[in-house]
């Protein structure tokens, strides 16, 4: 009989997930991999990137226009730690990372049109982020480290705050190095009202 390896156990969601996700977290803009700058927009910290003339602040005018767009409805705020942790993986206890002590992490639940508010607390021993897999949302709120947000520094919290417009499953996991493969991710289902 078979018995299926640890990597292969930790993988298995990112296989279901499927790579057209990741065409929704794409921009289709002049600048596809802008790099880091230090700038002053509320609600991105003090990290914008660099883009053309025209360029679009992450918390200007057109983003929070398109932000009430996507929907107003009640703000959903969350939590989540990652930190080191042991688990079960069917018998065997193993020493890795994880989101509230479990894999897959906790369930994310909202409703379309919902703003979540998720805090994330960064009780790692280096830096993470959080990247909600195939959701549409706002550049600065997509935790991806170096593009869209500084990286979170080890015992700091960063919150994500964006509308969840679209209905469906998706996953949240870090967008640091190989930290998924140590079982930072979780599930994140968008109830259609």
């Amino acid at each position: 009989m078979h018995t299926p390896s640890r990597r292969t156990l930790l993988r298995a969601p990112f296989a279901a997930a499927g790579a057209g996700l990741l065409a929704a977290c794409t921009d289709s803009g002049s600048h596809p991999h802008p790099s880091p700058r230090r700038g002053a927009a509320a609600g991105a910290g003090d990290f914008v990137p660099p883009g053309p003339k025209g360029y679009v602040e992450p918390a200007g005018p057109e983003v929070r226009a398109a932000e009430r767009k996507r929907g107003s409805g009640p703000v959903r705020m969350l939590k989540l730690t990652a930190a080191e942790t042991t688990l079960d993986l069917g018998g065997r206890h193993v020493r890795t990372w994880a989101y509230h002590d479990q894999l897959p992490g906790p369930l994310v639940r909202v409703t379309a049109g919902d703003v979540l508010s998720l805090n994330l607390a960064n009780r790692l021993p280096t830096t993470t982020t959080l990247h909600s897999h195939g959701v549409r949302m706002r550049c600065d709120m997509d935790g991806v480290p170096s593009l869209t947000q500084r990286a979170i520094d080890a015992g700091d919290d960063f919150t994500y705050r964006f509308t969840v417009a679209h209905p469906g499953t998706y996953f949240l996991h870090s967008h640091v190095g190989l930290q998924p493969d140590r079982g930072l991710y979780a599930p994140l289902i968008v109830d259609d009202p």
